[in-house]
């Protein structure tokens, strides 16, 4: 059997990489990538070449970024998925290619994978584990249009390239408050972008693309949308997403607990609810990285897979070291389901019942205040 050769992409097979996704994923034809697409120095491209031809057999595609735990950012990719044409696929290509990224992710500092899977026990063998949901809804433009008006209502225009560090600031400031979230500076390929601005700065952007719709000409589909402040999110809602001239319809995230569940006057089944799961590249580098809730003070043994970690935590911060240290509470638990507890999507306590973390029941306790937080959401595609 012919082994592959695993390597970076090279300028010029974007659109080999491209084709290999489509076939994929039954995407659509594929496109070369938009003039705001991110910068090629914050993506990794890692593909598998047939050594005798020359084709690309595989190809894995991330964005370098932060996600934001416990209102710190932790260094992080984004992966869009491992493609494997279909010629090539049974022979263990992609599980290779998938290491092969996480080494390069590694490599350029990332601590943190997150990911929508198209089968999560291809990605739970690599380690990853559920994070979370991001449920769709199909909202009617008139219920949108029924929101609260602001007592100061912004002004609005089309996004240009220099907001985007204003953008970058309203996405962090939103990220610091969640958990889960990814920083961006608004690049969202071939969307439509908008800011809400009062007082001479921008205090509001949403993203806004269109997808065909039962109901007739076409959906509005909201990729992203952050505000300064709770009045100015319900007029981005109310005044742009809702002012689509032939939509009647919108789909959005609309995570549990969140503004725009809390003002829809009714809620239906999400038209997509997909989980998405989250990988620890670094377990050390994400533990530390990360912040944790204020006076809450523990010491663990920590063992995941074949290494054993102590976890000290003491002020919101986090401190780990090699090894068992003497008195530390014995933990142990297999690396996606760290990754769960981590998320917060998994319960320590009930992870203990389900006999999925060894450890006794204060230590469960104790985990379970450590990663206890705001419901993990992946605000954005990518």
């Amino acid at each position: 059997m012919v082994v592959p050769v695993l390597r970076a992409a090279r300028p010029g097979e974007e659109d080999a990489v491209a084709a290999l996704s489509a076939a994929a994923f039954s995407a659509d034809p594929p496109r070369r990538p938009a003039p705001r697409d991110p910068d090629p120095d914050q993506v990794l491209r890692r593909v598998a070449e047939d050594p005798e031809d020359g084709r690309l057999l595989a190809s894995a595609t991330a964005r370098v970024c932060g996600q934001w735990w416990g209102g710190r950012r932790v260094p992080a990719i984004a992966l869009s998925g491992v493609s494997v044409d279909l010629t090539a696929r049974g022979r263990g290509i992609g599980r290779a290619l998938l290491a092969d990224t996480f080494d390069a992710a590694r490599a350029a500092g990332a601590h943190l994978v997150a990911l929508v899977p198209s089968t999560h026990a291809f990605y739970r063998g690599a380690g990853c584990g559920i994070a979370g949901r991001r449920p769709v809804y199909a909202i009617a433009t008139h219920e949108l249009s029924a929101l609260p008006r602001p007592a100061v209502a912004p002004t609005y225009r089309e996004a240009t390239a220099q907001d985007a560090p204003a953008v970058a600031a309203l996405v962090a400031a939103r990220a610091a408050r969640t958990n889960g979230a990814l920083d961006h500076d608004g690049s969202t390929g071939s969307a439509v972008q908008y800011v809400a601005r009062r007082e001479g700065r921008v205090v509001g952007w949403c993203a806004l693309g269109r997808r065909p719709s039962a109901r007739g000409n076409y959906a509005v589909t909201v990729l992203d949308l952050v505000a300064a402040d709770a009045a100015t999110e319900l007029a981005l809602w109310r005044d742009l997403v809702a002012d689509a001239p032939s939509a009647r319809e919108v789909h959005a995230l609309v995570p549990a607990g969140s503004l725009l569940e809390h003002h829809l006057p009714r809620q239906t089944e999400p038209v997509e609810d997909a989980t998405w799961m989250l990988g620890l590249l670094d377990v050390a580098g994400a533990l530390t990285a990360r912040g944790y809730p204020a006076g809450v003070s523990a010491r663990f043994a920590l063992e995941t897979g074949p290494r054993v970690l102590t976890l000290e935590v003491a002020d919101g911060r986090a401190r780990v070291t090699a090894g068992a240290a003497p008195g530390a509470a014995p933990v142990s638990l297999d690396p996606a389901d760290l990754a769960s507890v981590y998320a917060g999507h998994l319960d320590p306590v009930t992870a203990r019942h389900a006999g999925l973390l060894d450890a006794d029941p204060v230590a469960a306790a104790s985990l379970r205040t450590l990663f206890a937080g705001p419901p993990a959401v992946l605000d954005r595609p990518f």
